[in-house]
């Protein structure tokens, strides 16, 4: 059991929405102390976590949420006025998916504001922890306010979420930072109360604590396509990818996080929270070249792979593709906006047929077969991509491979093995930012012809 810091003054709590981001908020924050109950609409979503299943996968929250609703710190409803039994604070932790503009669709956590403003009783304080673009709070409190009763006051506090997944435990317990946005300084200081001690806290107005989580991750979009522009670079000069990298992070001013090519960013946050800080800007009419820039090159990412295929293969119509990895990153199940499934699409447009295998992650509706293992998957392949730096991919046996597929072509995407066993049981291996398959680079002459003064007439 997590220790729990002698500062946390227990206290009753609301969390609107079990998605991902609610119930890690509501099982953590119960591990804390506090007694907290988690309001979900969606009725299948609500039997299972009532029958004790788990509709999200994430290491280590299983347990915490079996404990906590076994010593009663936890439970779920679809009742909102039960939900708000006993609490004045709401945490507000429904979907903001974005519209296909890039616009944030508001829709769910307005109807929650209304909700539960509906039911309060003297004070409600709504802590909004879903991303949600700049000036959200204001229009929270009046909708609010006009769906509560006359002797209630409405607040709300920005409390935006940073939690990593597949680390999301971790994260709570030992984030990075905790930030608060409140119009007042004391009650800014009474959420940040609600978590455990010890991690820096940054309590400022609530329009700037709503754009650091779009600004973060904007930032942290802004590395992968940097890196991914590098690794097209080092593709075209011959050189490689890794060590140009490696010697950039090694910059203490720069940092190695996020800093590695790879087949584009998805999961449910670096996507969404990029096209949340285009819109915003767009919506005052503000350029932000930038961010545009690293979205295009995202998009562009799984392009890249097919076009390295496509040139290996002499073509992909009537080809055989294993692509190992469905999850945007290792250690989830979450497959949205991820770089493998939009790679499976673009192969089938491309007239491949595809095998798919991941540990955890599936998808309905894909185009193609999914496999029970790496090695069926790769069964009769021309060539197999790795999409997904699962740890068990970088343990495929290079031989056990080999006897299965038909060709020799391995595309790591996800820069998870670049082992000389590979070349030896026979495989032509390329990553990104290096092995493109072919010689033609220019060598010397360009350097050449800039190095030699221009004659003088």
């Amino acid at each position: 059991m997590t220790d729990i810091p002698s500062s946390v003054a227990p206290t009753r709590l609301c969390v609107v929405g079990a998605g991902y981001v609610g119930l890690t908020a509501a099982a953590c924050l119960a591990e804390a102390g506090h007694t907290v109950t988690c309001l979900e609409a969606a009725p299948g979503r609500l039997a299972m976590l009532e029958a004790g299943e788990m509709p999200i996968f994430e290491p280590g929250l299983a347990e915490i949420v079996a404990r906590n609703r076994a010593n009663g710190r936890l439970r779920f409803t679809a009742d909102v006025v039960a939900a708000m039994e006993g609490t004045h604070q709401a945490l507000l932790c429904v979907g903001t998916p974005p519209r296909d503009d890039g616009t944030p669709d508001l829709t769910q956590i307005a109807r929650a504001a209304r909700q539960l403003a509906a039911v309060a009783d003297g004070e409600l304080v709504l802590i909004v922890k879903s991303t949600v673009p700049p000036g959200t709070g204001e229009a929270l409190e009046i909708l609010a306010a006009e769906a509560a009763g006359p002797d209630v006051r409405v607040r709300v506090v920005s409390n935006p979420e940073f939690l990593r997944e597949s680390r999301a435990v971790a994260d709570f317990f030992a984030p990075d930072r905790i930030v608060v946005g409140a119009d007042e300084e004391g009650l800014g200081r009474r959420v940040a109360d609600l978590y455990p001690a010890g991690s820096p806290i940054l309590i400022c107005d609530r329009r700037s604590a709503e754009l650091i989580k779009y600004a973060a991750n904007t930032f942290l979009a802004v590395k992968i396509s940097f890196a991914n522009e590098v690794a097209g670079l080092c593709e075209l000069l011959g050189a490689d990818a890794s060590p140009v990298l490696e010697g950039v992070g090694l910059d203490a001013r720069i940092g190695s996080a996020f800093l590695g090519p790879g087949p584009g960013f998805g999961g449910s946050c670096l996507p969404k929270d990029l096209s949340g800080f285009l819109a915003t800007a767009a919506s005052l009419g503000y350029e932000a070249p930038i961010a545009a820039a690293a979205l295009a090159v995202n998009e562009r990412a799984p392009a890249t792979v097919v076009a390295k295929l496509e040139l290996a293969l002499d073509g992909l119509s009537g080809k055989r593709i294993a692509v190992l990895g469905l999850a945007f990153k290792s250690g989830t199940d979450d497959t949205r906006d991820s770089p493998g499934v939009a790679l499976v699409r673009a192969l089938a447009d491309h007239g491949a047929s595809i095998g798919v295998y991941d540990p955890l992650a599936s998808v309905a509706g894909l185009p193609a077969d999914v496999l029970p293992d790496p090695y069926r998957a790769a069964r009769g392949a021309d060539a197999v991509v790795i999409a997904t730096g699962w740890p068990e991919f970088a343990e495929l046996e290079p031989a056990r491979m080999r006897r299965e597929m038909a060709g020799t072509v391995l595309v790591d995407a996800a820069g998870t093995f670049r082992g000389q066993l590979w070349r030896e049981a026979g495989f032509s291996l390329y990553g990104i930012g290096w092995g493109l398959p072919s010689s033609l680079h220019p060598v010397i002459w360009q350097a050449i012809t800039w190095a030699v003064p221009t004659a003088v007439a």
